[in-house]
């Protein structure tokens, strides 16, 4: 072959190697998919223009580039170039527009997709770009967990738009997950489970084989799961448990409890219904459910412990909830008296609540299964005893799939929701010998913990993106006001600042500044449903008139807030304090729908006919001016109020007066 041959098919054979790649990337799908938008926009366009605009529209790779979200690119809106097009509001996919959120359509820019979505946000081809490879670095995050994005930036147990997520990681504090398995923002976390010093004065032996055979078949509303333990197991753990070492003072307590006479059970069945136990627990399946069900308690708890337990929960358990009420000795005994007459397992066997007699070869045994089995996680007397032995899940959220061990799984899609929601339902079935327990979660829970599970990146969002609610200052005082907030465990059901519960949804924060002194020390007395629609919920606790006096002036003291004026018609024209044109608005704003006064209105809100007894001025009119400053998820309308509309309406309605009835009944409370 001639040198001038060779050369002219090696220049041929060059040439088509260069065509290679236009010829590939002219025949890439992306192209196809465009040109398929430019028509569909054109048919959708409302205007010449608007048809032109799409027709005119280059054909070529799209990308959003975020140097400060770790120099992230998202190539996504080469296909999905509807998202923020009005006009494809109902378009097919890949071209309709994205749902509004809380950053969509405006956050593109700063978030891009895959921050939420997951996926790979360099790839223009769908399979590459959805992540659908057995080994794909980072799958789409199915719509079912969607919310899982939203939790690599917010970090707060709650996020109001995210109510799957939230539910997820209140269910796996609630369920004691990170007693076991170490995580970012729950360092400290410590388990609610009691301790387990005075299970030989508590219960009887054949009564704590049932439980340890299955928590959840005995109480309901029990957090503990299921450790699958063999007969064995439970037998030998049974003994361990009762050879504990009861602390003498609880022994003695116990002891002497037993020996009391009896109470009268119609007595205590009023005194539990007056107390409102069941804001807490429930009563065959009816209250609260936060709280253990008691339905059979007089066959699971033994007499003296009961009334010892009641009289003082803390001095058994110092992390309890539950508060310690103003009991007189007698109340006890009638409380028990009704448990024992009531509420008991008629079908339970009369040796339910005998004492095990421990053989100590099988207490040996028994703490062996309790280390093994790692109860020590939850049911620990100090933070140094609790021993986390479950893998860490920071970073679960990003593992492949492809390093997952799905052992005896052969039936579970190979993907990395698949694994964790297995995991969460049935642990042990994926290999003999797992230790972790099976917790009766139904689907939608798993489903919630799942997604909570997928928002824990192995490496945390840079800074500025991390969304964390300010910390408020959470002052609980020491002292004598201390031990009042302590012994009725304010904070089991409120919040102060950025701590307490949930179970309320009045937050002290800024008590003072919102209800009268005197009000208050009556309310603590005798509580009441401010709102008609809505049960009574908070206990009556038995607070004498002195420490319900102390509290009230300490929260008028300290639970304050500067923003909220003594007087918010100091230095105002007397027109502000014109209560009959705020009589008109109040009518014109619609208020009486939710609101009642007198025999008139609505229940939906809390009556405002003792307004004046009950609220400050000062806070009824910064309230009214923006309700949703105080609690986000208040429904009481924003109506962008003026200084003097808002304070007409609060000199109207602390013109009112309670009806006599009504004045009687608050002055004998």
């Amino acid at each position: 072959m001639s040198l001038r041959r060779l050369f002219a098919l090696s220049s041929l054979a060059f040439l088509a190697v260069l065509a290679v790649s236009p010829v590939k990337n002219a025949l890439r799908s992306y192209r196809s998919i465009q040109r398929d938008f430019q028509r569909a926009g054109m048919a959708r366009a409302a205007t010449v223009k608007a048809a032109q605009s799409y027709a005119s529209r280059p054909i070529a790779i799209q990308q959003i580039w975020i140097p400060e979200l770790d120099n992230r690119v998202d190539r996504c809106t080469t296909c999905h170039l509807g998202v923020a097009d009005e006009a494809m509001a109902d378009a097919r996919e890949p071209f309709r527009q994205h749902p509004a959120t809380v950053h969509t359509p405006r956050d593109f820019d700063r978030f891009g997709c895959t921050t939420c979505h997951g996926g790979e946000g360099l790839a223009t081809s769908e399979d590459d770009a959805h992540g659908t490879a057995a080994d794909a670095a980072s799958p789409i995050v199915p719509a079912a967990y969607a919310e899982s994005g939203c939790g690599r930036c917010h970090q707060s147990s709650f996020v109001a738009e995210a109510p799957t997520l939230s539910e997820g990681r209140a269910l796996m504090e609630k369920s004691g997950c990170f007693a076991c398995h170490a995580a970012r923002g729950y360092e400290d976390f410590r388990s609610d489970a009691p301790p387990l010093d005075t299970i030989a004065v508590k219960t009887g032996g054949e009564w704590l084989e049932r439980w340890l055979s299955n928590p959840k078949a005995v109480d309901p509303n029990a957090t503990m799961p299921n450790f699958r333990f063999s007969r064995l197991e439970i037998r030998d753990l049974s003994h361990y448990l009762f050879s504990r070492s009861v602390p003498p003072e609880l022994r003695d307590a116990v002891a002497a409890a037993s020996s009391e006479p009896a109470g009268v059970a119609a007595k205590g069945k009023i005194l539990f219904a007056e107390s409102r136990c069941i804001s807490c627990h429930t009563v065959d399946g009816k209250g609260n459910r936060s709280a253990p069900e008691l339905g059979t308690i007089a066959s699971r708890a033994t007499r003296g412990w009961l009334i010892a337990f009641i009289r003082d929960p803390h001095a058994f358990n110092p992390q309890t909830r539950m508060p310690r009420y103003g009991f007189s000795d007698a109340d006890v005994r009638d409380i028990v008296a009704w448990f024992e007459d009531d509420l008991r397992d008629f079908d339970a066997p009369p040796t339910i609540l005998d004492p095990l007699r421990v053989n100590q070869t099988l207490a040996a045994r028994g703490q062996k299964v309790f280390k093994s089995a790692g109860c020590s996680a939850c049911h620990s007397s100090t933070a140094e005893e609790a021993e986390r032995f479950g893998p860490d899940l920071d970073g679960v959220g990003d593992r492949r799939a492809i390093s997952l061990d799905f052992g005896k799984r052969n039936d579970l899609p190979r993907t990395l929701e698949a694994w964790l929601a297995a995991k969460v339902s049935d642990p042990r079935s994926f290999a003999s010998g797992l230790k972790m327990p099976t917790f009766a979660f139904d689907a939608a829970q798993r489903r919630a913990i799942v997604t909570a599970l997928l928002a824990m990146p192995a490496k945390p969002v840079p800074e500025a993106y991390r969304n964390a609610p300010a910390q408020q200052a959470s002052l609980v005082p020491g002292g004598a006001i201390g031990a009042i907030v302590s012994r009725y465990r304010c904070l089991s059901c409120h919040q102060i600042g950025s701590r307490g519960g949930d179970i309320s949804s009045a937050p002290l924060t800024f008590e003072g500044s919102k209800v009268n002194r005197d009000w208050l020390a009556k309310y603590l007395i005798v509580p009441y449903s401010i709102r008609p629609i809505l049960p009574e919920r908070m206990p009556v606790l038995r607070i004498s008139q002195a420490e319900a006096q102390m509290l009230a002036e300490a929260i008028e003291t300290w639970y304050v807030d500067g923003s909220i004026p003594d007087d918010p018609f100091a230095d105002r024209p007397d027109s502000d304090r014109d209560a009959a044109e705020g009589a008109r608005l109040y009518t014109t704003l619609g208020c009486r729908s939710c609101h009642i006064i007198g025999n008139n209105g609505g229940y939906y809100g809390p009556p405002l006919t003792d307004t004046r007894a009950r609220l400050k001025p000062g806070w009824v009119f910064r309230f009214l001016q923006n309700p949703q400053r105080w609690r986000a998820d208040t429904r009481c309308p924003n109506y962008g109020l003026t200084d003097t509309d808002a304070l007409r309406l609060t000199a109207y309605l602390e013109s009112l007066s309670p009806p006599a009835k009504l004045a009687a009944t608050e002055a004998g409370r």
